[in-house]
């Protein structure tokens, strides 16, 4: 019986996959530096998420634009406004125990320009 109820909990947290809140940081290559904040859902028409982080003090709110999840590996892309120019992130991220962690890369949606990259970690609430 034991044995029959650490396998229907095994069975229930594979299900859920990466679905969670994952709080930490980020550090990017031209100097930023701060927290994040990301949320995955999965809903009956797929994943859903909610990424916050912190630049220059402030908090900074974005709207996520695409989710993709294939097992353990997660890519969320965004868009937010910095200083009244809109920036486009990819985080890509591969969850292992409790920790989310992989790279992101910013650019402009304007013109597409690199405005930075760097690596995030993130651990489970």
């Amino acid at each position: 019986m034991r044995l029959l109820i650490c396998f229907a909990l095994a069975v229930a947290l594979f299900a859920a996959g990466p679905a969670g809140t994952y709080k930490g940081t980020y550090s990017g290559s031209a100097g930023a530096s701060g927290d994040i904040s990301v949320t995955l859902k999965q809903a009956d028409e797929g994943w859903k998420s909610d990424v916050t982080f912190t630049f220059g003090g402030g908090d900074i709110k974005t709207k996520v634009t695409s989710v993709s999840v294939e097992g353990s590996k997660v890519k969320i892309v965004y868009t937010f406004d910095l200083d009244g120019n809109e920036l486009e992130s990819t985080i890509k991220g591969e969850l292992k125990g409790t920790t989310l962690a992989g790279d992101y890369h910013t650019k402009s949606t304007e013109d597409g320009s690199a405005i930075d990259e760097g690596t995030w970690t993130a651990t489970a609430q």
